[in-house]
């Protein structure tokens, strides 16, 4: 047992220095900082844990600014694959793409109808308790890199939400929690019986939602 934390001791010196002679100790010194950050983040949530994880991003941005936005996009790729809503049927909705997002929907009436949107950055009001529903299931699709969400939906709705944010808060009535790689499935146990359905799918990179009943 020696013998191999010995060998596994000089393994990682080794990796450290060849490492370290081809990005620069800076970096390396930096990511070993980030990975020790996000995994005391795992554990209790602390203030040093975001701090730690703050200050070594900032390093790395410094430091390896190509490296660092070549993970930045790769990571959104794979985030976004992993995520994507799979929406079939007639009652599939159609696909919008912006860079800039202002719906708000609470203050008269309207019709509710089924909405695909990506955007970049997007602010979302709805209250669907001042709606007319166009059909009696309607999808909502909403995604983007940074989203602030408040959606209120009637409680004799049939409601089904996959909501997921990489970083940010999710919260369902009284309940939300914070964090990183935050993710709620959450189904009506008699959404099939209800008279009118909303299927909610949110995917952000940075997002706050928050979605209520009514």
């Amino acid at each position: 047992m020696k013998f191999t934390n010995n060998a596994l001791l000089f393994i990682a010196a080794g990796l450290y220095l060849a490492v370290g002679n081809l990005t620069g100790y800076s970096t390396v010194n930096a990511v070993l900082l980030l990975l020790i950050g996000i995994d005391r983040f795992r554990l209790d949530r602390s203030k040093l844990s975001i701090l730690l994880i703050a200050v070594s991003t900032i390093a790395l941005i410094i430091s390896q600014f190509a490296l660092f936005a070549v993970i930045i996009l790769v990571s959104l790729g794979i985030y976004y694959f992993r995520t994507r809503p799979h929406v079939v049927g007639e009652s599939s909705p159609g696909n919008n793409h912006k860079l800039f997002l202002n719906l708000r929907l609470d203050e008269q009436s309207w019709v509710l109808q089924s909405l695909s949107c990506w955007h970049a950055v997007g602010e979302v009001r709805m209250d669907m308790s001042r709606a007319v529903p166009e059909a009696r299931e309607t999808v909502l699709i909403l995604q983007g890199l940074v989203g602030d969400l408040d959606l209120a939906v009637p409680e004799d709705y049939g409601l089904q939400i996959e909501a997921s944010v990489l970083i940010g808060k999710i919260g369902r009535g009284s309940t939300k929690d914070g964090g990183v790689l935050q993710r709620v499935s959450w189904r009506s146990p008699d959404y099939d019986e209800r008279e009118h359905q909303l299927k909610l799918q949110l995917f952000y990179l940075v997002g706050d939602i928050k979605i209520r009943t009514v």
